[in-house]
């Protein structure tokens, strides 16, 4: 399956993270108080910081294939997919949930999205495919 579009998290979001690691190292080095073991500690801590910050800042929360839409919060959350096909009744809750209803295993189920870590462009943008692939599935059946 070919990924036709795909949203990121806001760029804050994506920074501080890195950001957070670099000023942690350079606190641990600058402090010359501390025994060395715990120097060690928190430049490890750092270092681990800017990694997994770095793994963060190229993820893709949302991406839209041909079938489905694949969901995942953060790179080491499970992936969530959903068929559009089997999604019903799309609406928008508050300004950072999406709220729909979709088919599994024969039973309606109602799941929950959280978009408030995307920028609000990037919201309506994400809003906008998804009523355009719903509904252009639903006119095809």
């Amino acid at each position: 399956m070919e990924n036709s579009s795909s949203y990121r998290a806001k760029s804050v979001d994506r920074l501080v993270q890195p950001i957070g690691g670099v000023i942690l190292i350079i606190y641990s080095l600058m402090m010359a108080p501390l025994p060395m073991e715990m120097r060690l500690f928190l430049v490890t801590i750092g270092a681990i910081s800017i990694v997994l910050g770095v793994f963060h800042h190229y993820h893709k929360v949302f991406k839209f294939c041909e079938e489905f839409v694949e969901f995942k919060k953060s790179p080491i959350s499970p992936s969530m997919k959903f068929r559009y096909a089997d999604m019903k009744n799309l609406e928008r809750v508050g300004s950072s949930k999406v709220q729909f209803f979709h088919e599994r295993g024969g039973k309606n189920k109602k799941r929950t999205l959280y978009i408030g870590m995307l920028s609000k462009d990037d919201r309506e943008t994400l809003m906008a495919e998804f009523d355009g692939r719903i509904s252009a599935l639903s006119n095809k059946i």
